[in-house]
């Protein structure tokens, strides 16, 4: 019984306690970025040389390991996103009357950058685990990956906790972006097909210690990843879970760009 519980304990912790660490970033001093900035990138570099280590380490630790390298990596994409280093080229509010298609694709925009760092850090960890036996970096990454991009639709589409307050005051802009309080057709697909995965990934966990080890983490994170769907329509505030690690925000104006500047960052996303 412990070969399944460890590691869904262990999942559940890591989770709870490296979301915190991010948030703690998005709290520190202006002065401290540069230094937050250096520590991350450490450990992206650590991280992936991890992965390279244990791509044929099939054992417990290995597995272990190889989840930790891909939060590591993650991480350090959450962290660049959350200061502002790597976002997109739409950096302003949702411009008044925008229409529905060219509001999907400003706010595509607003993660562009985002969204392709995560898929070349998806590509380097698939390319330095080939052909080995431990994949639970990329695993971990992906189901990660998955999750992220669909909260991030279900925010855009609507959802009734937004959780705006969460957002630093520099990507206060973002906001304007997010739908209506109300749930969308997507929340019921996105959940629906995210249990389905989740069931799939722990129906793995037989076999060898480190193939249910493996199943276990990588399950309970999936797992975890739709608990925070879930936190998004229920009547819950999650940010309770992390009030060590969140810092209060200072007051931000909305952010009202002129019109030629949204027109020009317009083009630069690609919209006419």
């Amino acid at each position: 019984m412990d070969t399944y519980l460890i590691p869904l304990f262990f999942a559940v912790f890591i989770w709870w306690f490296s979301t915190g660490l991010v948030f703690m970033t998005d709290g520190r001093a202006p002065k401290a970025r540069g230094w937050i900035l250096i520590g991350v990138t450490v450990l992206l570099f650590a991280s992936l040389l991890g992965v390279w280590f244990t791509r044929d380490m099939a054992t417990v630790t290995g597995a272990y390991l190889a989840f930790g390298c891909g939060l590591g990596i993650w991480a350090w994409n959450e962290v660049m996103f959350l200061l502002g280093y790597v976002t997109g080229p739409v950096q302003h509010a949702l411009p008044k009357g925008t229409g529905a298609g060219k509001k999907f694709l400003l706010a595509a925009g607003t993660v562009l950058y985002h969204e392709l760092a995560i898929l070349v850090s998806g590509l380097v960890i698939i390319l330095l685990s080939e052909n080995g036996t431990n994949r639970v970096a990329w695993w971990t990454f992906g189901v990660l990956w998955i999750m992220r991009l669909s909260a991030k639709l279900n925010v855009f589409f609507g959802v009734a906790n937004l959780a705006a307050d969460l957002l630093p005051p520099h990507l206060a802009y973002l906001k304007s972006y997010f739908g209506t309080r109300r749930i969308s057709a997507f929340f019921a697909l996105s959940v629906t097909a995210g249990t389905v995965l989740a069931a799939l990934i722990y129906h793995g966990a037989h076999g060898s210690a480190f193939q249910i080890t493996a199943a276990m983490l990588v399950g309970t994170m999936m797992a975890l990843a739709l608990l925070e769907h879930w936190l998004l329509v229920l009547p819950i505030q999650d940010a309770a879970l992390w009030k060590w690690a969140i810092s209060p925000k200072s007051e931000t104006r909305p952010v009202e760009p002129a019109p030629d500047t949204v027109k020009r960052n317009a083009t630069v996303a690609g919209t006419p």
